[in-house]
Formats: structure tokens, sequence, C-alpha cells
């Protein structure tokens, strides 16, 4: 049974209004990617603390970068959002995974809708990165649990799906693996945690560090290169 509540629109809207502003810090996630990135921190095989785990919402690229709040009132209703998405997130995979579904947006295409996961997978792997040592057992014993994961939230992934050239239903297939994949994931390492505390340990804790992390394309608040002068994020990016 959950017991945490999940965000409503309203306020994953207003979360999403807070982290966009373009007064805030230039590299935040939004909320899918934070979906992502939560996903990937209450599935992985260490404990992340919440100061580790937020320096990468406000600061997708250093980790360092926080933002100006207006007042503690403020600071606690953004932060407070966050950590009950976080803790949906992880009651959710814990006692009913079977109702985990990412957090995805859609677009419009050819007549029909298509599923934007950039942002979500992007936001996975950065969870991923931040302790990827850890991960990478499972990485290399189950990796076609990360095949979306990977084609779209790194560099390489991109270029493959450039040079693939995915027809909208491969792209599809792709968009229906994830919460599946992020399942069985979360699955492996829960097992693991069961296994060490039946032996006595503890559960392992990530200490601050900086992931390994591809190149990022183009920042989300960096100058579309389409030249409307608009943000990436409010351009080209959007779609």
């Amino acid at each position: 049974m959950i017991s945490s509540r999940a965000l409503s629109e309203a306020e994953f809207q207003e979360l999403d209004d807070f982290l966009m502003d373009e007064e805030g810090p230039s590299d935040t996630m939004d909320t899918c990617m934070l979906d992502g990135y939560l996903t990937a921190v209450s599935s992985g095989p260490n404990l992340i603390m919440p100061g580790e785990m937020l320096r990468w919402v406000w600061d997708t690229e250093h980790g360092e970068d926080s933002p100006e709040f207006k007042s503690n009132k403020e600071a606690e209703r953004i932060i407070g959002l966050i950590m009950q998405h976080y803790q949906h997130v992880n009651d959710t995979l814990n006692h009913c995974p079977q109702d985990y579904e990412p957090r995805v947006m859609e677009r419009e295409h050819e007549g029909g809708v298509i599923s934007i996961i950039d942002e979500w997978c992007m936001g996975y792997y950065l969870g991923m990165a931040a302790d990827l040592q850890a991960w990478t057992p499972l990485l290399l014993g189950q990796p076609e649990l990360f095949t979306a994961i990977l084609l779209y939230g790194t560099d390489d992934g991109w270029q493959t799906l450039k040079d693939r050239d995915y027809a909208a239903e491969q792209h599809e297939a792709m968009a229906d693996s994830l919460a599946e994949s992020a399942r069985k994931i979360h699955a492996f390492w829960l097992a693991q945690r069961k296994e060490q505390i039946a032996r006595g340990e503890m559960p392992g804790v990530k200490r601050r560090a900086d992931p390994i992390r591809n190149n990022a394309k183009v920042g989300r608040n960096e100058s579309c290169p389409c030249g409307s002068g608009r943000k990436y994020k409010h351009c080209h990016g959007s779609n």
C-alpha cells in the first residue's frame, strides 16, 4: 500500500514553472527529467542522500549551481514537492511496481501523437552516472534493460538514433519499454539490498562525487542553434 500522495498536475506545473524560470540556474531539470532521475535514484544499488540528490536537480551539468529562493517558505515548498514526488516514486516501485509509469510528454506527429522520452532518459542516466561504478554489474549483465535509456539519454545514443533514423513505430516501442525496464531494474537492486540485509550488512550510501557524464547536446538554456534567439528548451528543445 502506498502511503505517499502523488503530485497533482497543478503541483507538477508549479514545480515546472519554478525549475524552468528564466531567472533560475541555467541547467535545472524539468519535471520529466526529474521523474527519470528520481526513478534511478530510488532504484539504484546505493542510497543517495537528499543533499547529494538535489544538487543535480538544480545543476545537471556540474552539480554546483543552486536556485535563489525568494523566501524560506518558497524553498520549503519547492523542495517539499520534489521530495514528495521522490517518495511517491519510491513507494510505488517498492509496493505496487505494476502501477509505475514514467512521466513523459507527447507532441503531435503526422496526425497523431508521439512520446517525448529524451528528458526522462537523460534524467535516469544522470541518476545512474552519479554512481556508475556500482551500476556497472547490471549494465553488463542485462544490457537489454538499458537500451532505450542509453539511446535517448546519452550522446552516443543520440548519434545512433540519428544514424538509424527510427520510424515513429520504433520510437513508440522504445517509449513503451521504459516502464517495464524501470520495474525490472528496481527489482534487481531491491533483491540485492535484501540479500545485504540478510547477511547483516547495511545498504551502501553514495558519497559526494562527480558523475561520469557524456558531453551534453545543446544546453536547454543555451540559445537555440536555429537562430530564433530563444532558449533551446523553449524552441526546438520543446519538440
